[in-house]
């Protein structure tokens, strides 16, 4: 029944991977819980898919472009972004996605099998996790407390502040770490395949927990004093030890199962390149992850300036190719690369980050083993020594950043890191109307329109409660 329900979900998300319109592409609604068949393997599994639809799709292009890892071209709807104009009608398929399907997929597996099922709704409250915080660092207040109250009458929630979204995120991690910890004899029955992530590894979604608990400690650095502390002491319980623990999106390639980035390129081919800051960085550094992020174009490695909206001759994500020649260089924009979630890498940049803020020792050997896990996982091959000891030399906070920046490429932790710390330095579009990189996206136009209750912030420049730096 497990392989059967995960087939029938496969198919649905395959579907929308080959599909050429925005709404398409974006907005996997598939919500499958009708109360009288929903099930935890069903729920658990559709959480996944939808968290690996987020994970490559909408706000993590916008991410990506504000960050200058990409740059929007005049083809498309992204040149606008490149401008910094993100619209409230433009976000509603990602938030919708987030609402619709995952957070409330995670509600009613909370609500109706959170006794018989610990497993399943541990696994679901860290998936919930993830997703509240995409969508609280994206927009601030969201609904929370009130937002799965349609089914009573209350189709207008009240909005959460975001200080609170982030003691709710810590409570699910809690949740759901306790969860992990019963014994299997406490469960109905357990995850297997229907888990496409761990297969059911209940360690694996253990130690991910720990890290999600301090990557969003850590987000507070500039509200909380004792932030980096949290942090640090999280990293210490999440007992990874490498990639092998990493939490990755999980796309089959083939024919049916896309990498949302390599569908992207294929069905809107020229509405989006490499951003030069990127590109230049990686080149000059002579990183070895250079040809997997970063096609090679006939005059090299490039990518457009802020200011450059042009398709040109530059290069597209690593790995993409012109249809229908065939592939011949592995990269994120391959169908079947998979994009890191929460990675042994991430931890490890985290560790860094807090033994520095607190000037604990070990801060550069947590660096170069951060580097050294990015490096290997990307290309295959550890870093050579000359470039790992370049790379790590300095590792003040700075460039703790711009390592994690380089290594966590088309996630969205680096546009976090960028607004908490200011790290790198990026030099704005000075095309732009406002001449600031945006510091968050509208609110909806749904919850505008719908919802008296909502908080809503046109302006992409009013910094969410946690960037105060």
């Amino acid at each position: 029944m497990k392989k059967y329900i995960k087939n029938i979900i496969l198919a649905a998300f395959s579907i929308s991977m080959l599909t050429g319109c925005q709404t398409e592409l974006d907005d996997f609604n598939n919500n499958p819980n009708d109360p009288d068949t929903s099930n935890p393997s069903l729920l658990v599994a559709a959480m996944e898919l939808s968290t690996f639809q987020t994970h490559t799709s909408g706000i993590m292009r916008n991410a990506g472009i504000f960050t200058q890892h990409l740059q929007g071209t005049n083809i498309g709807q992204l040149g606008a972004v490149g401008l910094y104009t993100v619209t409230e009608g433009d976000v509603n398929n990602e938030w919708n996605t987030i609402y619709q399907t995952t957070l409330m997929n995670g509600h009613i597996l909370n609500r109706d099998f959170a006794l018989n099922y610990p497993y399943y709704n541990g696994i679901g409250q860290i998936l919930s996790a993830i997703n509240l915080g995409y969508v609280t660092d994206m927009w601030g207040d969201v609904p929370y407390d009130e937002a799965f109250l349609a089914a009573e009458g209350n189709k207008t929630p009240k909005y959460n502040t975001q200080q609170e979204i982030y003691q709710r995120i810590q409570t699910l991690l809690d949740k759901a770490i306790v969860n992990l910890s019963q014994p299997e004899a406490s469960n109905e029955e357990v995850p297997d395949d229907d888990d496409l992530i761990f297969g059911g590894d209940t360690e694996k979604w253990t130690k991910v927990a720990y890290v999600l608990k301090a990557r969003y400690a850590l987000r507070l650095t500039a509200v909380d004093a004792n932030a980096a502390q949290k942090a640090l002491d999280y990293i210490t319980q999440s007992g990874m030890t490498s990639s092998d623990d990493d939490a990755n999106t999980k796309f089959l390639g083939g024919a049916n199962s896309f990498n949302q980035w390599y569908a992207y390129n294929v069905q809107r081919r020229n509405y989006m390149k490499m951003g030069k800051y990127f590109v230049d960085y990686l080149v000059t550094n002579n990183d070895p992850r250079l040809p997997f992020m970063v096609e090679k174009k006939s005059g090299g490695y490039s990518g457009n300036a802020p200011e450059d909206d042009n398709t040109t001759t530059t290069s597209y994500i690593g790995g993409y190719f012109t249809p229908p020649a065939p592939i011949t260089q592995k990269g994120f924009a391959n169908p079947d690369w998979q994009i890191g979630i929460v990675t042994y890498a991430e931890a490890k940049f985290i560790e860094a980050e807090a033994k520095a803020r607190l000037g604990q020792p070990g801060v550069q050997t947590a660096l170069q083993e951060a580097v050294t896990a990015s490096v290997t996982k990307i290309t295959g091959d550890a870093p050579s020594a000359t470039f790992l000891a370049n790379a790590t030399a300095t590792f003040d906070i700075a460039n703790i950043i711009q390592q994690k920046y380089i290594a966590l490429f088309l996630t969205m932790e680096p546009y976090n890191d960028y607004r908490r710390t200011g790290f790198p330095a990026l030099v704005p579009n000075q095309n732009s109307d406002t001449k600031v990189i945006p510091v968050r996206l509208p609110t909806p136009s749904d919850e505008r329109q719908y919802n008296p209750n909502a908080t809503v912030v046109s302006n992409v420049t009013t910094k969410v409660w946690w960037d105060a730096n």
